[in-house]
């Protein structure tokens, strides 16, 4: 668009062009760069609504770093990701999901809506709520918790708690979201 603006006014500059066909070049121009803007602002995504019987699949994990050894000549030292699927937190998110009947928990991914993710630690819980595409681009293909923060349609905390058993975490993680959801129900968004 500059380029095209230089252009114009080196030929007016140049004589090539007179003064009326130079200004009128330069609004359609303007008005065609304004035009591609609102085009591209108008359709953006609309958010993601939750709404009932929708269906989701939980995953659930817990992240640790292990330091592994590269180089023994150089002391070089690759602390990778290692994921480990917490089957009994899945079970345990699973029954209070089941237990509120607002959602279907789906058994394979390829049957829900969305997946909801679920990261452990010691002392508390996370859930994402996060397209298919991206649990398979960032926890499958390769783990980008950055990616799938910026990805989630919705997040939840629970904790940290003093006694932070397993099924006290999941409790308090499903109780937030059921909160949050009943809140934009009742409040229409």
């Amino acid at each position: 668009m500059i380029s095209a603006l230089l252009t114009i006014s080196s030929l007016l500059e140049e004589g090539s062009m007179d003064r009326k066909m130079c200004s009128c070049l330069a609004l359609a121009l303007l008005c065609i760069s304004l035009a591609g803007t609102r085009v591209n602002a108008q359709s953006a995504s609309s958010p993601f609504a939750f709404h009932s019987g929708q269906s989701m699949y939980i995953v659930a994990f817990r992240r640790e770093r292990q330091p592994v050894l590269v180089d023994s000549v150089h002391s070089n030292v690759n602390p990778p990701d290692y994921i480990d699927l917490e089957l009994d937190a899945e079970k345990k998110v699973r029954t209070r999901i089941e237990e509120w009947r607002f959602f279907r928990v789906a058994d394979k991914p390829s049957d829900a809506d969305f997946v909801f993710l679920v990261s452990l630690d010691d002392t508390s819980i996370e859930g994402l709520v996060i397209p298919f595409d991206a649990y398979r681009l960032h926890f499958k293909d390769r783990f980008d918790l950055d990616a799938l923060r910026d990805a989630a349609y919705a997040r939840y905390l629970a904790g940290p708690l003093k006694l932070a058993t397993l099924s006290r975490l999941s409790e308090r993680l499903v109780k937030e979201f059921r909160a949050k959801i009943e809140s934009r129900s009742s409040s229409g968004k």
